[in-house]
C-alpha cells in the first residue's frame, strides 16, 4: 500500500511530542497524512500539555495521553494499549521501539537529529516532501465560538506572552513592561490597542505584575486555558503576538497571528516559529553566547512594525 491510498477502516497511529512547540511543529506532517489518506481513522499519542491540539483532527478516533513515568514505563503502557490493533501506518516522532513492536503495513520512525535542517523540514523529510509541510491547527466550532467571546475584537489587541519553560528563554518581565509602555506611547500605530496577557495558570503572578503596570482598561488576562485550540483562536484575532522562545510562539505563528518571537541562545535556523508572518528578534552575540536579557525594547518594537508591514 502506497501512502495516499485509502483502505476501508484504515488505521493510522501518530506518536508525537510532549512539549507544545514540538507538537505544533508536527501538525504539518499529521495534516499530510490526513489529506493523503481520506477517511482514515487517526490515533494520536502525545504528552498531556499537547492533547488539546489534536482533539479536532479530521478522522480522529482517539488521543492517547502519554504521561512520562519512571523507568520509561509510559512506553510499555502505550505498547500495551496499541499492540492488539493491526495498523496501516505508524509514525513515531519520539524514536521509540513501538513501530517495530506492533503489526503495521508501513512504519516511519524519525531518525537522528539534523543540525542543518529546521524541525519542520526535518519531519517533512520523513515522507520526502518538498517544500516543507507547514504546521496546521484544527479549531473546533465550540472553541472558535469561545474565543470570540473571550476576545470580541472590538478594538485592536496586542498579545504578550511573557513566560517560557526555562530562564534562558525568558525575556525579563521589566522589558515587557517597558515594551507595553512604548507601544502605548506610539499613538500613530497603537493608539487604541489593548493588551492580552497570555500564560499558564502558574504564570498568573507574572501576568498580574504586567497587568498592574498598565491602565486598568487596557489589559485582559488569559491564564490557564486548558484548550490550546481556544488559545490559538484567540491569538489569531490579535493584531500581533509577542512571545518568548516558547510553545505559545509556535502556536501563535501556526494560528496565523503576526508573531514576534524573542530568542536567546536557541538556534533560529532549527527552531524559529514557522509561519507566513513571523519576525524573530535574537539577542546579540557576546563572546560566543547570547543572553535573551540583552534584547532591547527598541529592537522588539522594530520587529513588531516589521511583521505588521
Amino acid at each position: 500500500m502506497a501512502l495516499g491510498s485509502t483502505l476501508p477502516d484504515m488505521k493510522i497511529l501518530f506518536i508525537t511530542a510532549t512539549r507544545i512547540g514540538d507538537a505544533v511543529i508536527s501538525t504539518g506532517l499529521l495534516n499530510h497524512l490526513v489529506t493523503q489518506n481520506s477517511g482514515a481513522q487517526i490515533t494520536v499519542a502525545c504528552g498531556p500539555l499537547a492533547e488539546s491540539i489534536f482533539t479536532a483532527v479530521p478522522g480522529l478516533e482517539r488521543v492517547i495521553v502519554l504521561s512520562k513515568t519512571a523507568f520509561s514505563g509510559h512506553w510499555f503502557r502505550l505498547w500495551n494499549d496499541v499492540r492488539k490493533q493491526r495498523w496501516d501506518i505508524v509514525v513515531d516522532l519520539r524514536r521509540s521501539l513501538i513501530p517495530f513492536l506492533v503489526r503495521t503495513r508501513h512504519r516511519y520512525r524519525l531518525g537522528p537529529d539534523d543540525d542543518q535542517s529546521h524541525r519542520v523540514a526535518l519531519l517533512s523529510q520523513l515522507f520526502d516532501v518538498e517544500p516543507p509541510l507547514p504546521p496546521k491547527l484544527w479549531i473546533s466550532d465550540d472553541q472558535d465560538a469561545l474565543a470570540k467571546v473571550l476576545l470580541p475584537n472590538n478594538e485592536p489587541t496586542i498579545a504578550l506572552c511573557p513566560t517560557a519553560a526555562r530562564p534562558e528563554k525568558t525575556w525579563p518581565i521589566d522589558r515587557f513592561i517597558h515594551l507595553a509602555s512604548a507601544l502605548m506611547n506610539d499613538q500613530n500605530s497603537f493608539a487604541n490597542a489593548q493588551f492580552l496577557l497570555v500564560g499558564a495558570e502558574e504564570d498568573l503572578q507574572v501576568l498580574d505584575q504586567l497587568a498592574s503596570s498598565l491602565p486598568e482598561n487596557k489589559s485582559v488576562i488569559l491564564a490557564g486555558c486548558q484548550n490550546l485550540q481556544c488559545v490559538a483562536a484567540v491569538l489569531s484575532r490579535c493584531l500581533v503576538t509577542v512571545a518568548n522562545d516558547s510553545g505559545l510562539a509556535h502556536l501563535a505563528a501556526a494560528a496565523g497571528s503576526p508573531t514576534v518571537a524573542l530568542f536567546g541562545p536557541t538556534r533560529l535556523d532549527l527552531y524559529k516559529p514557522w509561519g507566513v508572518r513571523v519576525s524573530v528578534v535574537q539577542a546579540p552575540e557576546n563572546l560566543g553566547d547570547r543572553s535573551i536579557a540583552d534584547i532591547d525594547v527598541d529592537s522588539v518594537v522594530s520587529g513588531i512594525h516589521s511583521v505588521l508591514d
